[in-house]
């Protein structure tokens, strides 16, 4: 059985510009908790290692429904229990019941502290809302707190990105999970035509936000995820480690039996029906190859044996010309793992483009 579980919040208060996940604006919140409370006992889930509250925005739910929903898991003696929040939906109630009831790590959404960028990619938050919800979470002793930027937004300019990142180093934070945007078809930015930014200055970005995390003793131990010791996301390590875990909920994603799945994105459907899980059938092949690009996305990467034992294959003589390309200095195979270098980390995605050839 898996020991890790997903639990998707569709419900947002407004659409934010550059955002594609299964959301919406509903008033049918009390109608998709009767459902999702089924749908959870009906897993009859093990006490689990990891769970993680994604939305859309967990932040949104009542007191009373969000208890509901939490007295159905039971954790095993170490856990992380994350909590996706908005700066401007976290109030001193929610943050004392969330610490009532055993949440140990935030994720925080705050995307950009340049005010005048976050009216333009359809954020609604101040500043000050972002530092007066931390304080919050801190005087409760949740402090372990990550919070979510975007680089290379529309009308960015390095100096913006600067600023972003002195504001969180000044926060002092155990995590940091930033990502370049990605402009979506079914995002407003995507309705809209809007164009990516050059990408000569996506990559200045992204590098520099690389050396200055590395300067401030950041581990940048993910390809958008930056720690400070033994901090990293116990959650999404399951992800990159190929290990399964519970899709709960409308829109929500999953994997048990090493065989991933799509729970339906419409409300109709999930209310009429449940999940609906749509199961994705792939070879063991396409399996094989999916465990290295998510492994290979961290500083850690895979285990080379494990990955042998699961998918029958001598890793080393199939993929030996890509190895003979890229070790030493983009790959490094040592104590049995194969993991990238920070210079194999710039160019991930060639790298998994011979992996796949």
């Amino acid at each position: 059985m898996a020991g890790s579980a997903y639990v998707h919040i569709p419900f947002c208060e407004h659409i934010c510009f550059y955002c594609d996940f299964c959301r919406m604006i509903s008033s049918q919140k009390d109608q998709w908790l009767n459902t999702i409370l089924k749908e959870i006992k009906e897993k009859k889930l093990p006490p689990l290692k990891t769970l993680y509250f994604g939305g859309g925005t967990p932040s949104l739910l009542e007191e009373e429904a969000f208890k509901k929903l939490a007295s159905l898991f039971s954790f095993q003696k170490e856990y992380e229990w994350t909590v996706e929040c908005n700066p401007d939906s976290v109030s001193t109630n929610k943050i004392k019941l969330y610490k009532e009831l055993g949440v140990n790590r935030i994720s925080l959404g705050v995307q950009t502290f340049q005010e005048t960028l976050l009216q333009k990619i359809g954020r609604h938050h101040t500043n000050e809302q972002v530092f007066e919800t931390i304080r919050g979470f801190k005087q409760k002793d949740i402090d372990n707190i990550s919070i979510d930027l975007i680089y290379a937004l529309p009308n960015q300019t390095m100096e913006d990105l600067k600023k972003d990142i002195e504001v969180f180093l000044s926060l002092d934070l155990p995590h940091l999970s930033i990502y370049s945007l990605q402009i979506e078809e079914n995002s407003v930015f995507g309705k809209q035509g809007i164009k990516p930014v050059d990408e000569d200055l996506e990559a200045d970005m992204y590098e520099y936000i690389c050396e200055k995390l590395k300067e401030a003793g950041y581990l940048h131990y993910e390809i958008s995820s930056f720690c400070k010791p033994n901090m990293y996301s116990r959650h999404n390590v399951v992800y990159w480690s190929d290990e399964d875990f519970y899709g709960l909920g409308l829109g929500a994603s999953g994997k048990e039996n090493n065989i991933r799945y799509d729970n339906t994105h419409s409300m109709k459907e999930y209310l009429e029906k449940g999940a609906c899980p749509s199961w994705i059938e792939t070879s063991l092949e396409e399996k094989a190859y999916e465990a290295i690009m998510m492994g290979l996305r961290t500083t850690m990467g895979f285990s080379i044996s494990d990955w042998q034992t699961k998918y029958k294959k001598d890793f080393l003589a199939t993929y030996q010309n890509v190895l003979d390309k890229y070790v030493p200095e983009y790959l490094e195979i040592d104590h049995g793992n194969c993991h990238p270098t920070q210079k194999g980390m710039e160019i991930l995605n060639s790298i998994l483009i011979d992996f796949l050839d």
